[in-house]
């Protein structure tokens, strides 16, 4: 099957119409119908339903497994292009990432910003999204390597790179008056009757943490982002409750103190798809990472790249 039709059944299905898609790829209307058909025909299977009297496209069962088929088949076609491109005439290509939201400022402030000064003709795209989008990416080869804040649900499908450790600790306004800044820690009893504010990734950590000492915080705000909850500390209208790496800088006007008697495993995680080759691009990443970085290396990388062509 000649993978423009592939291209084309993607531009159909995202563009919502055989209009809008005709004016994307730049294909006639019955050409684009005449590849679905073929496309139908080459599986067994109806793919899209069109509703009479309506526009809108509806993706069948098979239609759905194909798009998902489809966009990793392009992606491994763009990965082979760019492959070639960067042995032909140095190292470029696109490079995407997966990352949680919280992590993009302190991602590019000590990897992106000198990485891509020493490999200029590399470009990075940044895929911001919640832990079942980042999954759904880098299975589907919308992105290439994950920056993740929490484990994957279905981490059979994906290789460790390298792991970061955090602690969980609670932000508070400089001039708050809720607790004592003579102290260098924060137990949990401290923070009983505060109003917290809480990213969603280590509330239910922090809940199991209360429940066994028979406290009940007080959360006014649960954020699907850290930054979300660390505004609400910023403007002195709770504390936050957040997982930070080692020596993280936080708001300027803000102080940080470690919870002392909350004993969890948190980390984060950089991963890419089990048994899925790495562009030229994510290669030269992972080495540059790996000696820059002050990361734990979990996997042998030497062992992961070393069938890779560079």
């Amino acid at each position: 099957m000649d993978i423009d039709c592939y291209r084309n059944f993607l531009a159909v299905v995202e563009s919502g119409s055989f209009t809008s898609a005709s004016e994307c790829v730049h294909v006639a209307q019955p050409a684009l119908s005449k590849q679905l058909r073929n496309l139908e025909n080459y599986f067994g299977a109806k793919l899209i339903i069109t509703n009479r009297g309506s526009r809108q496209l509806l993706l069948t069962e098979a239609g759905r497994v194909l798009y998902q088929k489809a966009k990793y088949i392009c992606s491994l076609d763009d990965l082979a292009r760019t492959e070639i491109n960067s042995i032909m005439g140095g190292v470029r290509g696109t490079l995407r990432f997966s990352i949680t939201s919280s992590r993009t400022n302190l991602f590019i402030k000590s990897s992106l910003k000198n990485f891509v000064q020493l490999y200029p003709k590399i470009t990075c795209e940044l895929f911001e999204a919640s832990i079942d989008e980042q999954s759904q990416q880098l299975l589907n080869g919308i992105t290439e390597i994950g920056i993740l804040s929490t484990p994957l649900r279905n981490q059979e499908n994906f290789e460790v790179l390298f792991r970061r450790d955090e602690e969980l600790v609670v932000v508070y306004h400089k001039d708050s008056v809720w607790l004592d800044n003579s102290k260098d820690t924060v137990r949990l009893r401290d923070l009983e009757d505060i109003p917290l504010s809480i990213s969603n990734g280590c509330v239910q950590i922090f809940k199991d943490a209360c429940e066994k000492q028979s406290l009940v915080p007080n959360i006014i705000c649960v954020s699907t982002s850290r930054q979300s909850a660390l505004q609400w500390a910023k403007e002195q209208a709770a504390v936050a409750i957040c997982p930070i790496e080692h020596n993280e800088e936080i708001a300027e006007e803000c102080v940080v103190k470690r919870i002392e008697d909350i004993d969890v495993d948190l980390y984060k995680t950089v991963v890419k798809v089990k048994d899925r080759p790495l562009s030229v691009a994510a290669q030269h990443f992972l080495k540059y990472y790996a000696k820059t970085r002050n990361s734990q290396q979990v996997c042998n990388l030497d062992e992961i790249l070393k069938n890779e062509i560079v």
